[in-house]
């Protein structure tokens, strides 16, 4: 299986909207799809789908995003632009970690981690922090997603020691890859209000029906709750969308395209060959 994974992330403006704010931010963008409710775009080597419309979902920091530099001046003209109208979490400064690091929240309410580091590439890193009910469950998320994933593998588990800020065993900071991509995690034992949601989610894109049934069962199977349109939340809340490659073109068909979307929209699990059933009805 090579199944590609995107990011998520849906906007209460129009996705469109959303494409032209990051647009004018990260010169490496690239543009793949757009209409006024869901982009797919390339920003700064990570793939992202924009949605448009979300109701009464709010970005949080469960998720926030790593860019990474080792220009001191390119890093700063970043976290101008995303902080711009947001909301600083940390300040841009020397930390024992970094000799450049800040965590703000842009206008949109999206987390962003930018810091100097040398043993990361320079891109956009989707970063788990597990809170409330989820601090403890770190690693056991890791090991779980690098199992279920292939061309997967952890990279560095490095733990909170006695004094350090937090519990003594936890996960301080963690890298690992899915499917080749790069992934941050982090837990905290303090009182944070906030936890993972909808807003942002992970798709898992398949070639075919097997796929899609392999993942869907298997997170189910472990724990996981079933939503619709092909979208789950796992046992520690992440969102995972399970859709196939080719779903797009299926519900972009001129002639079927209520009647596929209407089927569509009232699925769990996708199923390919009763939307393709309609299709050639």
């Amino acid at each position: 299986m090579q199944n590609s994974i995107q990011t998520c992330l849906w906007f209460k403006q129009t996705a469109k909207e959303a494409l032209e704010f990051y647009q004018s931010i990260f010169e490496d963008f690239d543009v793949k799809s757009e209409n006024p409710m869901a982009c797919s775009v390339r920003m700064n080597g990570t793939d992202f789908i924009f949605l448009g419309g979300a109701k009464q979902l709010d970005f949080n920091p469960s998720i926030s995003f790593f860019v990474i530099f080792t220009s001191q001046e390119e890093l700063e003209k970043k976290w101008k632009a995303l902080s711009a109208d947001g909301k600083v979490l940390m300040e841009l400064n020397n930390y024992p970690w970094s000799s450049s690091y800040g965590w703000c929240e842009d206008r949109n309410g999206i987390s962003w981690q930018l810091m100097i580091h040398s043993s990361l590439p320079e891109k956009i890193i989707p970063a788990l922090l597990f809170t409330q009910h989820n601090n403890g469950k770190a690693e056991q998320a890791i090991r779980y997603y690098t199992t279920l994933i292939p061309n997967s593998r952890i990279d560095l588990l490095d733990r909170y020691v006695e004094g350090s800020g937090d519990t003594p065993g936890n996960i301080q900071h963690a890298q690992f890859l899915l499917n080749s991509q790069h992934f941050v995690a982090l837990e905290s034992s303090h009182m944070h209000q906030f936890i993972f949601n909808d807003a942002i989610s992970f798709v898992i894109t398949c070639q075919n029906q097997q796929e899609i049934d392999w993942y869907w069962d298997s997170f189910i199977q472990d724990g996981g709750k079933p939503g619709r349109c092909g979208w789950l939340k796992d046992s520690f809340g992440v969102s995972w969308q399970i859709v196939p490659e080719n779903l797009g073109r299926l519900l972009a068909h001129p002639d079927k395209y209520k009647q596929v979307t209407d089927l569509f929209m009232r699925m769990d699990k996708i199923n390919l060959q009763v939307l393709q059933d309609a299709i050639e009805s």
